[in-house]
């Protein structure tokens, strides 16, 4: 009697990057080599596992396909998971472990098409690989870009108003650019009316942006017939967009890579030249001119402690910290800027005087940090019945530091594995200790993120109010300060009563973050 031989179930994970992608890499590559794979080894296909456009930098459970193979894996839908190459798991050091030691908990291997890997120490060798060839190509990359923005070449991204793209790459350079935009100016035209307006006629981006809207010159995202991130803008001219045209130094001649970026400490700031639109006296004159009508002459920056946190009630836009000279700072509705104005016209919030709310606010916290009494029990008994809320943000950078020490420590367990002859149980072990701190912390830092979106949910552990309160004693700077009132304060809400143009009493309410209410009664402004 024949016995009939059991097929090997398999789930099928595929997965390209938008950078792989634009190198004409692509799933259907991965999917033909992996169904004649399965077709060769009698392997039967449970469920295909598409990421498509997703970065093997994203962990495996928070990609699509991903997170429902690790699911399908945990209800043993499947014997192994096989893949193109192990760098289509992840291309870090640590996720990719981690999946490992997840599907290993569950009997489920893991199977390259290309490498064959079937042993947790080629698994591991693989890995290392994978993030070491992701290093190297951001490095020559990197490179790459700063060699080509040294040399005046277009390196992508938006176009400048007034340029256009001549050439292609690696040829490729910014020239002004002839194309008709309003009557018989180009676009190169308009911005040296721009300048012109500014530099020379004496007004300010207000006014020049209520200039060209009367006179019916289309945006640039108009002009293109563009939105922003595939959403239609209003198409008319704001002051910022006037204000950073201007602030723009390729306009004089001289573009600057990586002024933008948000790793200042990792990528120097690479000039070069470019044509020029303007000449340097019309460019200096209308940065001296913007100075001369900002609301902070004088350069000093000033420090608004609730910025980000009042809404206007009449509105619904924040308000914003502003001043003139010889005057104190207030709190004024950006619904007071016709620019801004949903609806048009200004919004007739009422300005709250800095120094008074930031006091009151301040206080209010200062005593709550130094006396928090029942209100820290009760937030313990919250942590110990398991609140869904986000941890403070000073927490989340404690583990988010932690992270890096663990993946620190796993690229050291392999170090002394391979050359140090630390055996492979020691190495199983100390990679299944880090796996767990990682899970662990993980999971603490994603119910952070998933809830700090909103801005509504910030938990104020008991252990962050006894650090906070230390750091009153030792001395807090502005930033810290603006940090603790975004910690604990939910939002300010200012409602307004108009009695007349130039008589307006305004309601203020404080929502602290708090499972207390403190009832409170400080008047009417």
């Amino acid at each position: 009697m024949t016995e009939t031989t059991k097929k090997k179930i398999v789930a099928a994970y595929l997965r390209v990057s938008s950078d792989e992608q634009r190198e004409n890499q692509t799933i259907k590559t991965q999917e033909d080599a992996i169904q004649r794979y399965a077709e060769m080894t009698g392997l039967e296909v449970f469920d295909w596992y598409r990421d498509d456009g997703v970065s093997g930098t994203v962990p495996m459970a928070q990609r699509p396909a991903g997170k429902r193979l690790l699911a399908d894996a945990a209800r043993a839908c499947f014997d192994e998971v096989l893949v193109f190459k192990i760098d289509r798991l992840g291309r870090d050091d640590l996720d990719p472990i981690v999946v490992w030691m997840q599907l290993e908990r569950l009997h489920i291997g893991v199977r390259s098409v290309i490498e064959g890997v079937s042993t947790i120490f080629e698994y591991h060798i693989r890995v290392a690989m994978a993030a070491e060839e992701r290093r190297g190509l951001l490095a020559r990359s990197k490179a790459g870009m700063d060699r080509a923005a040294r040399e005046g070449r277009y390196t992508g991204g938006i176009v400048p108003l007034g340029y256009r793209v001549e050439g292609k790459n690696p040829h490729s350079r910014l020239v002004p650019s002839d194309k008709p935009m309003w009557g018989d100016l180009s676009e190169a035209d308009v911005v040296r009316r721009i300048y012109h307006s500014v530099a020379v006629d004496g007004r300010n981006t207000f006014q020049v942006a209520a200039e060209l809207n009367a006179l019916g010159v289309p945006t640039v995202y108009q002009k293109d017939g563009r939105g922003v991130r595939g959403r239609r803008t209003q198409q008319v001219w704001r002051p910022n967009r006037i204000y950073g045209l201007i602030g723009n130094t390729i306009y004089r001649g001289e573009t600057q890579y990586g002024r933008h970026t948000k790793k200042p400490h990792a990528r120097e700031m690479i000039s070069a030249t470019a044509p020029r639109l303007v000449s340097d006296e019309i460019w200096y004159a209308a940065q001296e001119a913007l100075k001369r009508h900002s609301f902070n002459p004088d350069g000093k920056k000033r420090f608004y402690l609730l910025r980000s946190v009042m809404v206007c009630n009449r509105c619904g836009l924040h308000y914003a910290g502003a001043t003139s000279p010889g005057r104190d700072g207030v709190y004024r509705c950006n619904g007071q800027l016709a620019a801004r104005h949903r609806e048009g016209g200004r919004c007739p919030g009422k300005a709250i005087r800095c120094s008074w709310l930031d006091e009151l606010v301040w206080a209010d916290i200062e005593a709550f940090l130094r006396n928090p009494g029942d209100i820290a029990q009760e937030l313990a008994d919250e942590m110990n019945q398991g609140t869904d809320g986000a941890v403070a943000e000073a927490e989340r950078t404690i583990l988010q530091a932690r992270l890096d020490d663990l993946i620190g420590q796993q690229t050291r367990a392999f170090d002394a594995h391979v050359r140090f002859g630390m055996s492979e149980a020691e190495l199983k072990e100390n990679l299944v200790r880090i796996e767990n701190e990682h899970r662990e912390v993980t999971h603490r830092i994603n119910a952070f993120a998933a809830e700090a979106p909103s801005g509504d949910e910030y938990i104020a552990t008991p252990e962050v109010l006894r650090e906070l309160c230390d750091r009153l004693d030792a001395g807090l700077t502005e930033t810290q300060r603006h940090e603790i009132v975004r910690i604990l304060v939910k939002q300010i809400t200012v409602e307004t009563t108009v009695i007349s143009i130039r008589n307006k009493t305004a309601k203020i309410t404080i929502e602290y973050r708090s499972p207390c209410v403190v009832e409170s009664h400080t008047g009417t402004r």
